[in-house]
């Protein structure tokens, strides 16, 4: 599938989902692993459907067409339907930066996100929408409460270092995990991002399947560990709440 021409336009467009917002045609191509005449090629194509767009600086970003096609889904997906009211509730009673995230491939997608209306208490760095399971307290819990064939996915795939504080060993990972399923919850203790930290619970159906994660991320210097268990104890109420609805 990857190497389809399907499967290269998806992982172009997936490149372009940075924490820079953009990138130039050999960063895409680098990425990618394609080649930069197949990459250009793909692109100009993706940019007169309206999928990607062009840049002053000759930089390629995702485009407008993503937006409709994103609000359309969003709008039909009863999870982030049933989640929204939710989320608005918790980044109100929690103060700090709330969001859901689901499994996408071997990546945690964030599908939505609560910041707080005072913008001195919003995160500095905001976590791209996709980013890498292992390294994030949403991530843990979909990992945790998830299929082990996920797991052994991710960690074949190699456990990236991004702070001094990321797990990069398959079996410390294990071992974090293990304790994330007995205490019901996963810690993020600047792993993604230096002086960020975050608390997260899955969201269980009936059927005892991990349809989601609620996490809560702020600064260590306000996000204390007291602030941890109480952002804790809101996030498990929305997950229950969240999962007693009819979402798929």
């Amino acid at each position: 599938m990857a190497g389809t021409p399907l499967g290269k336009a998806l992982s172009l467009l997936e490149a372009l989902e940075n924490e820079r917002g953009s990138a130039s045609l050999g960063e895409v191509a680098r990425t990618t692993g394609v080649t930069k005449p197949t990459a250009h090629r793909m692109l100009a194509l993706l940019e007169e459907r309206g999928y990607v767009r062009r840049l002053p600086n000759r930089e390629y970003a995702l485009g407008p067409r993503l937006i409709t096609l994103g609000d359309y889904a969003r709008g039909r997906n009863t999870l982030v339907t049933v989640a929204g009211p939710v989320l608005d509730r918790l980044v109100r009673q929690c103060g700090e930066t709330v969001h859901l995230g689901v499994v996408s491939g071997r990546s945690l997608l964030l599908v939505d996100r609560r910041e707080p209306a005072d913008e001195a208490v919003r995160l500095a760095v905001l976590p791209s929408s996709l980013t890498s399971l292992h390294a994030s307290a949403a991530g843990k819990v979909l990992l945790a409460f998830g299929p082990d064939t996920l797991l052994e996915q991710v960690i074949e795939n190699g456990l990236s270092r991004y702070t001094a504080h990321t797990i990069t060993s398959s079996d410390e990972l294990r071992a974090e995990l293990r304790q994330v399923c007995a205490q019901g919850y996963a810690l993020n203790e600047q792993e993604r991002n230096e002086g960020i930290r975050a608390v997260a619970v899955p969201v269980l159906t009936a059927d005892g399947r991990c349809a989601a994660a609620l996490s809560a991320a702020g600064p260590i210097r306000r996000l204390t560990a007291d602030g941890l268990d109480r952002a804790r104890t809101l996030l498990a109420r929305g997950a229950a709440e969240i999962a007693a609805a009819d979402i798929r």
